[in-house]
């Protein structure tokens, strides 16, 4: 929108200027030096001479209405015109908890898992997302949030710690292993405590856990996996699991898959390269009511009519000034 007072500038330029000009061609001409000339009333009261000057003053008139109107856009346009509109994007209530094993047995596959969450991170658009790790203990990385940017640093230093075991990035491996807590890859209770990183319980939202583990429980934990999956399917979070593939000593699976089919979930294969793609499609297939989102202000610069305005303007003077022969 153009600025009030740059409006009304414009506006008292341009009648100023008409005013000054209408004065300037009201006045009677008086240069210094004038020669006499004989019967010059009958040759002003000519009709071709009256037709000329009608003719002059006319086209002066239309000239400065034209220089007045060309400044009015000209101004218009350094004003810069925009338009306001503040919008409510509606947004899906879907939530998404990355669970990941860390334990002993699944650090060779981690960082490859990490790669996995970050192409999953790229693919969404509104969901928000939160990680939870675990071995003998859980640990919440980052809670849910739709801040992608921030998840992704998060994920790539997670990354470059599991590239590194430990020596660069960050160490999540240290974190879920205390020394006062025997085993580890307590995968039923790493699972509960996914679950409850869920929040916002009282809401009609989509939830929805990828968890990446071997299935290999080393140690007793306070959860099986299958009470740990009444559990999820008790709160409405569907599990997504993602398995490592071993040739030489295959993983008895058969437990985590049917631990994600119990909850509606899925259970896919890392040697699926196709798996992450498919976990995505499906969280963003599931039913989540839509709810209005933060109040977004845009503004969408108009230079449209200025520049056209005034492109014509010098376009009509130009052409003024070639039918009078100045």
């Amino acid at each position: 929108m153009v600025t009030t007072p740059m409006l009304w500038l414009a506006i008292v330029l341009g009648v100023a200027g008409l005013i000054a000009l209408g004065i300037a061609f009201a006045l009677p001409s008086r240069s210094r030096g004038r020669t006499p000339v004989a019967f010059l009333s009958r040759l002003t009261a000519l009709p071709e001479y009256v037709r000329a000057r009608r003719r002059l003053l006319l086209g002066g008139l239309a000239g400065l209405a034209i220089v007045a109107l060309t400044a009015v856009f000209a101004l218009a346009g350094v004003a810069r015109p925009t338009t306001m509109e503040t919008i409510s994007p509606k947004r899906h209530l879907r939530d998404v908890m990355l669970c990941l094993d860390v334990s002993g047995s699944m650090v060779g596959y981690d960082a490859e898992i990490i790669e996995s969450y970050i192409d999953m991170v790229d693919s969404f658009d509104g969901e928000r997302i939160g990680m939870t790790i675990f071995n003998a203990t859980a640990v919440t990385v980052f809670p849910l949030t739709d801040d992608y940017d921030m998840a992704k640093s998060f994920l790539e230093d997670a990354h470059e710690g599991f590239s590194s075991y430990g020596t660069d990035g960050l160490d999540f491996i240290t974190p879920t292993q205390p020394d006062n807590v025997p085993g580890s890859s307590l995968i039923g209770d790493g699972v509960v405590n996914c679950v409850e990183a869920f929040d916002r319980k009282e809401e009609e939202r989509s939830r929805s856990m990828i968890l990446a583990t071997d299935n290999e429980l080393a140690g007793d934990p306070l959860f099986t996996l299958s009470e740990a999956s009444d559990h999820a399917l008790e709160t409405d979070v569907r599990i997504y699991a993602l398995a490592p593939s071993r040739y030489f000593f295959p993983l008895n699976l058969e437990e985590l898959e049917g631990a994600a089919e119990a909850t509606d979930g899925e259970f896919h294969s890392m040697s699926d390269e196709r798996a992450v793609d498919r976990i995505v499609t499906s969280v963003q297939e599931t039913e989540a009511r839509l709810t209005d989102g933060r109040l977004v202000t845009l503004f969408h610069d108009k230079p449209v009519v200025p520049l056209v305005g005034s492109g014509l303007g010098i376009i009509a003077l130009l052409l003024l000034a070639w039918r009078m022969r100045l």
